[in-house]
């Protein structure tokens, strides 16, 4: 465990150290995304750690690590990484983040480009349409955490889970939100909402994501998030993947494709 001063982070470390220059064999940081754990990266794991070493860290809130009361703008988490980097001298790493750990991992990217040396982003929550931000601050405006996290709850039922396709991983995502302290859900959602550092919504993520000067490599169910991504990559091995309709845990219903095209992409960096 590690993290910043009065923050302890859980993470799960294994496989075998970095063997050389070549990035397929580049450590890797898996950032799970909101209301996640590391368990969330189960499914690649296995083999990820037959090439290289993987750690699959619990943002602050979450999983096993510390539940403090404040801290979760995205500039927190980003920030809480680079202290498990750096804890554990494996920079640069490729950094693997799904939904607001796509976030997460793009303003480590930007802030600290030292430790960086690859993204694979799945579904970012990045960039969305600001229509959205209502809907969010709806639910974040309600009398107390409890309050919130039923409205959390209810939402991922109704706009995500309904998307996925497999009946047991609605289930597991359920479990996991209600597993959350509401305390926690309340504080990162207004942060995600409101924090100067969030890229939740369009346009105040574009200039960020246009700072990444590392090779992305996104996996998107929404056509026109594939597009913008594509529109502000800055490196000439950036590629957008754009799965249609897959749900918003493409790496957990489609392991298969997205452990190949992510295999492949990095070998082809060196």
């Amino acid at each position: 465990m590690t993290g910043r001063p009065g923050i302890v982070l859980h993470y799960d470390d294994g496989g075998p150290g970095d063997r050389g220059p070549a990035a397929a064999d580049t450590p890797m940081v898996l950032v799970h995304g909101w209301l996640g754990s590391s368990d969330a990266w189960s499914a690649q794991l296995p083999l990820l750690r037959s090439r290289r070493r993987a750690v699959a860290v619990d943002l602050r809130g979450h999983g096993g690590s510390d539940t403090p009361g404040h801290g979760y703008g995205t500039a927190d988490l980003a920030a809480d990484l680079a202290e498990t980097v750096e804890h554990l001298g494996i920079a640069p790493v490729v950094v693997v983040g799904h939904s607001m750990g796509a976030s997460a991992a793009t303003v480590l990217a930007v802030r600290r480009p030292d430790l960086v040396r690859a993204l694979v982003l799945i579904d970012p929550d990045y960039a969305g349409d600001p229509a959205g931000r209502a809907l969010l601050q709806s639910i974040a405006d309600r009398p107390d955490d409890d309050a919130v996290h039923v409205g959390v709850i209810e939402l991922f039922a109704r706009r995500i889970d309904a998307a996925t396709t497999s009946t047991q991983l609605r289930d597991r995502h359920r479990r996991e939100v209600m597993a959350v302290a509401p305390a926690v859900v309340t504080a990162s959602l207004r942060a995600n909402i409101d924090d100067p550092s969030s890229i939740r919504f369009r346009p105040a993520a574009e200039p960020v994501l246009a700072r990444r000067t590392q090779p992305v490599l996104s996996f998107h169910r929404d056509g026109e998030r594939a597009r913008l991504e594509e529109t502000l990559a800055t490196h000439p091995a950036s590629r957008a993947v754009l799965v249609p309709g897959a749900g918003h845990w493409i790496h957990q219903e489609q392991v298969d494709l997205v452990d190949a095209e992510t295999e492949r992409w990095l070998a082809s960096l060196d």
